[in-house]
Protein backbone atom coordinates (compact mmCIF):
# COMPACT_ATOMS: atom_id res chain seq x y z
CA UNK A 1 0.00 0.00 0.00
CA UNK A 2 1.47 3.33 -1.22
CA UNK A 3 1.42 6.27 0.76
CA UNK A 4 -1.48 7.77 -0.90
CA UNK A 5 -3.46 5.20 -0.35
CA UNK A 6 -2.92 4.65 3.31
CA UNK A 7 -3.73 8.09 4.02
CA UNK A 8 -7.04 7.21 2.25
CA UNK A 9 -7.95 4.56 4.41
CA UNK A 10 -6.96 6.43 7.30
CA UNK A 11 -10.22 8.35 6.76
CA UNK A 12 18.62 21.53 21.26
CA UNK A 13 18.31 24.06 22.05
CA UNK A 14 22.06 24.49 21.96
CA UNK A 15 21.68 24.42 18.01
CA UNK A 16 18.07 26.77 18.32
CA UNK A 17 18.68 30.27 16.42
CA UNK A 18 17.37 33.07 14.88
CA UNK A 19 19.70 32.29 12.02
CA UNK A 20 19.51 29.74 9.30
CA UNK A 21 21.50 26.83 10.14
CA UNK A 22 22.66 24.38 7.71
CA UNK A 23 23.66 21.42 9.63
CA UNK A 24 25.40 18.29 7.52
CA UNK A 25 22.61 15.55 7.57
CA UNK A 26 23.77 11.63 7.34
CA UNK A 27 22.58 10.47 3.82
CA UNK A 28 22.69 6.72 4.34
CA UNK A 29 20.33 4.11 4.56
CA UNK A 30 20.44 3.51 8.72
CA UNK A 31 19.83 7.39 9.05
CA UNK A 32 16.32 6.42 8.25
CA UNK A 33 16.55 4.83 11.52
CA UNK A 34 17.34 8.06 13.26
CA UNK A 35 13.79 10.17 14.27
CA UNK A 36 12.75 12.64 16.88
CA UNK A 37 9.53 12.57 18.54
CA UNK A 38 7.38 15.70 18.58
CA UNK A 39 4.53 15.58 21.08
CA UNK A 40 1.52 17.31 20.11
CA UNK A 41 -1.80 18.01 22.89
CA UNK A 42 -4.12 20.81 23.23
CA UNK A 43 -6.52 22.89 21.30
CA UNK A 44 -4.79 21.66 17.92
CA UNK A 45 -6.76 21.12 14.32
CA UNK A 46 -4.68 18.33 12.56
CA UNK A 47 -5.87 17.94 8.96
CA UNK A 48 -5.21 14.89 6.72
CA UNK A 49 -7.17 16.72 3.75
CA UNK A 50 -3.70 16.31 1.81
CA UNK A 51 -1.71 12.64 1.25
CA UNK A 52 1.32 15.01 0.78
CA UNK A 53 1.10 16.83 3.85
CA UNK A 54 -0.12 16.78 7.58
CA UNK A 55 -0.86 20.30 9.17
CA UNK A 56 -1.16 21.55 12.48
CA UNK A 57 -3.49 24.13 13.05
CA UNK A 58 -3.65 26.63 16.12
CA UNK A 59 -7.45 28.31 16.14
CA UNK A 60 -7.87 31.80 16.96
CA UNK A 61 -8.94 31.10 21.07
CA UNK A 62 -8.36 33.87 23.36
CA UNK A 63 -6.19 32.88 26.79
CA UNK A 64 -4.59 30.20 24.77
CA UNK A 65 -0.85 29.71 24.67
CA UNK A 66 0.71 27.69 21.58
CA UNK A 67 4.22 26.63 23.01
CA UNK A 68 6.84 24.72 21.84
CA UNK A 69 9.40 23.32 24.55
CA UNK A 70 12.75 21.88 22.97
CA UNK A 71 14.34 18.57 24.77
CA UNK A 72 17.84 19.00 23.42
CA UNK A 73 20.54 15.94 23.29
CA UNK A 74 23.00 18.48 25.44
CA UNK A 75 22.11 21.61 26.98
CA UNK A 76 19.14 23.07 28.72
CA UNK A 77 15.50 22.43 27.90
CA UNK A 78 14.22 25.72 26.53
CA UNK A 79 10.55 26.51 25.76
CA UNK A 80 9.51 28.87 22.81
CA UNK A 81 6.15 30.39 21.94
CA UNK A 82 4.69 29.23 18.52
CA UNK A 83 4.33 32.44 16.25
CA UNK A 84 3.20 32.42 12.65
CA UNK A 85 4.12 29.47 10.29
CA UNK A 86 6.06 26.68 10.28
CA UNK A 87 6.97 23.49 8.81
CA UNK A 88 9.36 20.83 8.78
CA UNK A 89 12.21 20.88 6.12
CA UNK A 90 13.17 17.62 5.22
CA UNK A 91 16.73 16.95 4.12
CA UNK A 92 17.12 13.93 1.31
CA UNK A 93 16.07 11.35 3.57
CA UNK A 94 12.08 10.21 2.67
CA UNK A 95 9.60 8.14 4.57
CA UNK A 96 8.35 5.69 1.87
CA UNK A 97 5.81 3.88 3.97
CA UNK A 98 4.74 6.04 7.29
CA UNK A 99 2.84 4.15 10.02
CA UNK A 100 -0.35 6.84 11.05
CA UNK A 101 -2.52 4.97 13.10
CA UNK A 102 -4.75 7.54 15.38
CA UNK A 103 -8.08 5.85 15.66
CA UNK A 104 -9.30 7.46 18.78
CA UNK A 105 -8.96 11.69 17.68
CA UNK A 106 -12.09 12.86 17.49
CA UNK A 107 -12.97 13.68 13.70
CA UNK A 108 -15.37 16.42 12.61
CA UNK A 109 -16.19 14.08 9.01
CA UNK A 110 -17.72 11.68 12.35
CA UNK A 111 -20.27 14.24 12.51
CA UNK A 112 -20.74 15.96 9.62
CA UNK A 113 -19.70 13.42 7.13
CA UNK A 114 -17.38 13.36 4.23
CA UNK A 115 -18.20 16.22 2.57
CA UNK A 116 -16.98 18.38 5.64
CA UNK A 117 -13.78 20.89 4.49
CA UNK A 118 -10.76 22.00 6.01
CA UNK A 119 -10.09 25.77 6.57
CA UNK A 120 -6.74 25.06 9.17
CA UNK A 121 -4.76 27.06 6.52
CA UNK A 122 -6.44 30.22 7.44
CA UNK A 123 -5.27 29.37 11.67
CA UNK A 124 -3.29 32.09 12.81
CA UNK A 125 -0.36 29.73 13.53
CA UNK A 126 -0.09 26.63 11.03
CA UNK A 127 2.58 24.04 10.77
CA UNK A 128 2.97 21.89 7.92
CA UNK A 129 4.67 18.22 8.02
CA UNK A 130 5.73 16.37 4.72
CA UNK A 131 3.70 12.80 4.99
CA UNK A 132 7.75 12.37 3.58
CA UNK A 133 9.13 13.56 6.83
CA UNK A 134 7.07 10.97 9.26
CA UNK A 135 8.06 7.85 10.44
CA UNK A 136 5.07 7.55 12.35
CA UNK A 137 2.01 8.51 14.05
CA UNK A 138 -0.10 7.14 16.99
CA UNK A 139 -1.94 8.15 19.95
CA UNK A 140 0.48 8.38 23.07
CA UNK A 141 -2.01 9.07 25.38
CA UNK A 142 -5.85 9.49 25.71
CA UNK A 143 -8.29 11.17 27.59
CA UNK A 144 -8.99 9.67 31.28
CA UNK A 145 -12.83 9.82 30.74
CA UNK A 146 -14.93 8.90 27.77
CA UNK A 147 -16.93 11.36 25.53
CA UNK A 148 -20.17 11.48 23.12
CA UNK A 149 -21.18 13.94 20.86
CA UNK A 150 -24.14 16.13 21.45
CA UNK A 151 -26.17 18.12 18.68
CA UNK A 152 -26.62 22.14 19.55
CA UNK A 153 -30.11 22.24 18.19
CA UNK A 154 -31.51 19.19 19.21
CA UNK A 155 -29.59 18.30 22.04
CA UNK A 156 -29.75 14.92 20.85
CA UNK A 157 -26.67 12.39 20.52
CA UNK A 158 -24.75 12.28 17.19
CA UNK A 159 -25.16 8.76 16.71
CA UNK A 160 -22.53 8.21 13.36
CA UNK A 161 -19.93 9.33 16.37
CA UNK A 162 -18.54 6.17 18.54
CA UNK A 163 -18.26 7.11 22.25
CA UNK A 164 -14.66 6.33 23.73
CA UNK A 165 -11.90 8.17 25.34
CA UNK A 166 -10.36 10.47 22.63
CA UNK A 167 -7.16 11.27 21.71
CA UNK A 168 -4.87 13.76 24.35
CA UNK A 169 -1.39 13.47 22.99
CA UNK A 170 -0.16 12.31 19.46
CA UNK A 171 3.54 11.24 18.92
CA UNK A 172 4.98 12.19 15.55
CA UNK A 173 8.18 10.62 15.31
CA UNK A 174 10.06 12.77 12.98
CA UNK A 175 13.30 12.02 10.02
CA UNK A 176 15.79 13.45 12.50
CA UNK A 177 17.48 14.15 9.42
CA UNK A 178 14.85 17.53 8.62
CA UNK A 179 14.88 21.09 10.38
CA UNK A 180 11.90 22.18 12.06
CA UNK A 181 11.32 25.94 11.20
CA UNK A 182 9.03 28.15 13.17
CA UNK A 183 8.02 31.95 12.71
CA UNK A 184 7.91 31.85 9.25
CA UNK A 185 11.48 30.49 8.97
CA UNK A 186 12.88 32.93 11.74
CA UNK A 187 13.61 29.68 14.10
CA UNK A 188 15.28 27.22 12.69
CA UNK A 189 15.39 23.55 14.68
CA UNK A 190 17.57 20.98 13.20
CA UNK A 191 15.68 17.79 14.15
CA UNK A 192 19.11 15.70 15.24
CA UNK A 193 20.25 17.78 17.92
CA UNK A 194 16.65 17.55 19.89
CA UNK A 195 16.13 14.22 21.46
CA UNK A 196 12.11 15.23 21.82
CA UNK A 197 9.84 18.04 21.30
CA UNK A 198 7.04 19.48 23.38
CA UNK A 199 4.01 20.99 21.20
CA UNK A 200 1.38 22.48 23.36
CA UNK A 201 -2.06 25.12 22.87
CA UNK A 202 -3.88 25.23 25.83
CA UNK A 203 -5.48 27.71 28.48
CA UNK A 204 -3.85 28.89 31.29
CA UNK A 205 -6.24 28.04 33.45
CA UNK A 206 -9.78 26.03 33.61
CA UNK A 207 -13.11 28.26 33.45
CA UNK A 208 -15.27 25.41 33.77
CA UNK A 209 -16.44 22.10 34.66
CA UNK A 210 -15.36 20.25 31.44
CA UNK A 211 -13.56 23.73 29.85
CA UNK A 212 -13.17 20.91 26.89
CA UNK A 213 -16.83 21.29 26.01
CA UNK A 214 -16.29 24.86 26.23
CA UNK A 215 -13.20 25.32 23.99
CA UNK A 216 -14.42 22.99 21.25
CA UNK A 217 -16.67 25.91 19.41
CA UNK A 218 -13.45 27.50 18.54
CA UNK A 219 -13.12 25.06 15.66
CA UNK A 220 -16.03 25.64 14.09
CA UNK A 221 -14.54 28.96 12.23
CA UNK A 222 -12.15 26.31 10.32
CA UNK A 223 -14.60 23.89 9.30
CA UNK A 224 -17.05 24.21 5.89
CA UNK A 225 -20.19 21.98 7.62
CA UNK A 226 -22.68 20.66 4.78
CA UNK A 227 -26.03 23.24 4.52
CA UNK A 228 -27.81 20.49 5.90
CA UNK A 229 -26.15 19.71 8.83
CA UNK A 230 -25.71 23.20 10.17
CA UNK A 231 -25.26 22.69 13.85
CA UNK A 232 -22.49 22.30 16.29
CA UNK A 233 -21.49 19.33 17.75
CA UNK A 234 -21.07 19.51 21.65
CA UNK A 235 -18.89 17.25 23.70
CA UNK A 236 -20.34 15.76 26.99
CA UNK A 237 -18.84 13.61 29.22
CA UNK A 238 -19.69 9.87 29.66
CA UNK A 239 -18.60 8.11 33.38
CA UNK A 240 -15.93 5.79 33.07
CA UNK A 241 -13.18 5.16 31.22
CA UNK A 242 -9.35 4.56 32.28
CA UNK A 243 -6.48 5.76 30.47
CA UNK A 244 -5.12 2.71 28.67
CA UNK A 245 -2.34 4.49 26.43
CA UNK A 246 1.07 4.97 27.68
CA UNK A 247 2.51 7.79 30.01
CA UNK A 248 5.61 9.32 29.05
CA UNK A 249 7.41 10.30 32.21
CA UNK A 250 8.15 14.14 31.88
CA UNK A 251 6.08 17.01 33.13
CA UNK A 252 4.64 18.11 29.54
CA UNK A 253 2.52 14.70 30.25
CA UNK A 254 1.51 15.10 33.28
CA UNK A 255 -0.32 18.14 33.55
CA UNK A 256 -4.00 18.62 33.37
CA UNK A 257 -5.71 18.47 30.12
CA UNK A 258 -8.00 21.07 29.46
CA UNK A 259 -8.82 20.75 25.63
CA UNK A 260 -8.40 18.16 23.00
CA UNK A 261 -7.58 17.86 19.53
CA UNK A 262 -9.49 17.45 16.55
CA UNK A 263 -8.83 16.00 12.93
CA UNK A 264 -10.33 17.20 9.53
CA UNK A 265 -12.31 16.33 7.65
Amino acid sequence: MNRREFLSVLGGASALSMINVHPSFATTADAKLNTTSLYVKGLVMVDFGNPDFVRLGFPKAPGHKATLSVVPQTGTQRTLSIKGNGTVEPSGIASNDPHIFVPEIVRMKEFYGPAVKSHVDQCPSVITIPTDAIASMTTSEVSPMRYTFLRSDTGAEIETFRPRQIAETLKIDLLSAGTLKLDDGKINIPLQTARELRMQYAPDRADGIDPFAQHFNHYFDYVERPAALDFLAVPKKLSGGDSKMPKVGNQFMDIIMFCYMVAVP
